[in-house]
């Protein structure tokens, strides 16, 4: 059960259920409540939130792409439709940036 809890909520496969072991897949599982999102930002194009993974979680993430919604979803992160994993900070990839675009404002 718990197997399939960490396949569905942390994004991890069957190896990684074996890799982590007990102590650090109970780590795992509680810390997705830790999960931090900023307020939002923008400028004219975009609005922009940053989220912070706990350090246990963002090791599972690959750190050499982008991920779809699905991937981040699947690790717990939780916020409404149509942001987009849109850059990696090199120098801290347990913070994920996200975007998307401003609303269209109706012509007067």
């Amino acid at each position: 059960m718990l197997k399939h809890f960490l396949e569905a909520k942390v994004g991890g496969s069957a190896c990684c259920w074996e890799l982590l072991g007990g102590w650090q897949l109970n780590r795992a599982i509680m810390s997705h409540k830790q999960i931090y999102s900023s307020d939002k930002y923008d400028d004219k194009e975009f609005e922009y939130r940053h989220v912070v993974l706990p350090k246990d979680i963002a090791k599972l993430v690959h750190k050499i792409h982008l991920m779809s919604e699905s991937e981040w979803r699947n690790l717990g992160v939780q916020q409404s439709q149509g942001w987009v994993h849109y850059m990696i900070h090199e120098p801290e990839t347990h913070i994920l940036l996200f975007r998307r675009p401003l609303p269209k404002k109706p012509k007067k």
